[in-house]
């Protein structure tokens, strides 16, 4: 076929692998969701923050980390399209390549979590905006790895069933016609005590939705 040059080049790229793209309030348990299915601890886990950017993991032959303007760099992965978000998003991105995974056929992408109160966001913002500014496109970002991953989990969490204002704008903007492949996860469901408890939660969780 006709070759029309680099930019073409990078709206082709596929990754070597499927992959699933993981997103979810802050906390809600990405994590721990993929150091259960991997089998290894690959991602740090806690109540509070403990990562910022997008990781891409993938399975290899040895451990290796690799900062993002490496990984937009090598051709072979997929994801040359991100350098169009800035250098602030690349800083924020980065690749796992782990041995001995539980799961050798697919990557996993995680995302830092959705932050921010839906009424402050609402009051305060125009629409598809929300105020903490993480230094690039989020809601662009996000719809760039949705459209091209295989499934999308979206996780909540029972203690946090509501809608954060980034989850807000992504569920309306980022995720818009991509349902096809989206699945909402309400994670920790062993935490419940009793059945009347999962009713709220899940009653809370699909009223805020």
């Amino acid at each position: 076929r006709q070759h029309l040059g680099p930019l073409e080049d990078e709206a082709d790229q596929r990754t070597p692998l499927p992959f699933v793209f993981l997103l979810g309030n802050h906390s809600s348990g990405k994590s721990s969701f993929i150091n259960h299915v991997l089998e290894r601890r690959v991602q740090n886990t806690g109540v509070a923050p403990t990562d910022d950017g997008f990781t891409i993991i993938v399975p290899g032959k040895e451990d290796m980390d690799q900062a993002g303007p490496s990984l937009v760099g090598d051709p072979d992965m997929g994801f040359s399209g991100l350098r169009s978000f800035g250098p602030s998003l690349i800083h924020h991105t980065q690749l796992k390549i782990r041995k001995d995974l539980g799961v050798n056929n697919i990557i996993l992408v995680d995302s830092p979590g959705m932050i921010d109160s839906p009424t402050d966001t609402m009051a305060n913002m125009g629409p598809g905006q929300v105020r903490y500014d993480r230094g690039y496109d989020f809601d662009g970002v996000t719809r760039w790895f949705a459209e091209r991953a295989d499934v999308i989990l979206l996780f909540f969490d029972p203690d946090k069933p509501g809608t954060t204002g980034e989850t807000l704008s992504v569920l309306t903007n980022s995720l818009a016609g991509l349902d096809h492949k989206l699945h909402i996860v309400l994670n920790k469901v062993d935490q419940f005590k009793k059945i009347h408890d999962f009713a709220r939660a899940y009653g809370s969780l699909c009223w805020n939705l």
